[in-house]
């Protein structure tokens, strides 16, 4: 096939070029309507939110619908989806300014007799349905979705850019600073809060979309701060960062000591109270899209003592391949990315191959 041939296939299989076809002057009316709808929703709901399926429907024939309504909520507000959001939803638009909505998952085949509908899965991407009918949904140079722009998932992005390029081999100069030795043994005292200075000044730095508001240490209630909350200017969405070091921390000098060990168990604490972060937040802004992040600065080393400043390179890089696993319970929630665990990597054996981050 020629690429022009190529060309005409994809528009007869465009969604515009298949509304029309299938519904005549009525079909790119049905879209006019429709479409601005399904930008409200992921103006409300980030494509991260979902990790199960968005489904969106507008029917073309109401007396077609088989749908329990009982089970559904009616939504007047768009802005109130979050509520209902738990990582799967399926929403029917209405012709007055109505959304029903299911916390219940509907294949397209099911729906798409008689609707315009749109689908969305995490790692298959976006459909368009009409009457039953798959279009084609064109890809963008710019984005790999058209229908909305995911503040999330840049900042996903940023977080394994600093993750893989600066925190693993302590690149970035404040980090570089935080090693009681040369060789990266052990953590200086106290390095929680320069870490987070490290990471606040790397996502102001490189963050664009949406004009972000990078806060330090916000408060989440009046006892409990966040080491970092990121808002976007003109949005719903809320991100928390909760930042957590692994390893050991300590002084030289004349009394060389360790002053902290943290361990695997202190990785499941963060995650822990990142949830609860998340819950009270839900409490306080309920119709805000929100996700958590934790980030383990991972240092741990073997038979650390007291006064070690080097150690042979099997113990140095004994945790390098040390997967965390956390509790699927937390890490199923769709509000919760992926945790990311970086081994900050010593400097002995540097020709090792790099760590995972």
């Amino acid at each position: 096939m020629s690429q022009l041939e190529r060309l005409a296939e994809m528009a007869r299989g465009h969604y515009i070029a298949v509304a029309s076809k299938t519904w005549g002057g009525n079909g790119p009316d049905i879209l006019r309507e429709f479409l601005p709808k399904l930008k409200e929703i992921h103006r409300a709901v980030d494509y991260e939110s979902i990790n199960s399926a968005l489904t969106v429907f507008y029917r073309t024939n109401r007396r077609s619908s088989s749908l329990d309504y009982s089970r559904a909520y009616k939504v007047a507000d768009v802005s109130r989806l979050p509520l209902h959001n738990d990582g799967l939803l399926t929403v029917e638009v209405c012709d007055d300014d109505v959304f029903w909505v299911w916390k219940e998952r509907y294949e397209p085949e099911e729906l798409a007799r008689e609707t315009v509908l749109y689908h969305y899965e995490p790692g298959k991407g976006e459909e368009f349905w009409v009457n039953g009918r798959l279009g084609e949904v064109p890809a963008s140079v710019a984005f790999t979705k058209i229908f909305g722009i995911s503040k999330f998932r840049e900042l996903a992005d940023c977080l394994e850019h600093y993750a893989v390029r600066l925190a693993r081999s302590s690149q970035c100069r404040i980090l570089a600073s935080l090693w009681r030795d040369e060789d990266r043994i052990v953590w200086k005292a106290g390095p929680e809060s320069e870490m987070r200075d490290s990471l606040v000044q790397y996502l102001a730095s490189t963050l664009r979309e949406g004009n972000p508001d990078i806060r330090p240490e916000s408060n989440v209630d009046d006892r409990n701060p966040v080491d970092i909350e990121v808002k976007w200017a003109n949005s719903n969405r809320i991100a928390m960062i909760e930042i957590k070091w692994l390893g050991h921390s300590g002084v030289l000098g004349d009394n060389p000591r360790i002053t902290s060990s943290h361990s695997e168990k202190r990785a499941h604490d963060g995650l822990r109270q990142l949830a609860e972060y998340l819950d009270r937040t839900r409490e306080r802004a309920a119709t805000y899209d929100r996700r958590g992040y934790l980030f383990i600065f991972d240092g741990r080393r073997a038979r650390v003592k007291n006064d070690t400043i080097t150690l042979p390179e099997e113990d140095a890089w004994s945790y390098r391949d040390k997967i965390i696993q956390f509790d699927a319970s937390l890490t199923g929630r769709s509000d919760i990315a992926d945790p990311i665990q970086c081994f900050c990597e010593p400097r002995i054996g540097r020709a090792s191959s790099p760590s995972r981050a």
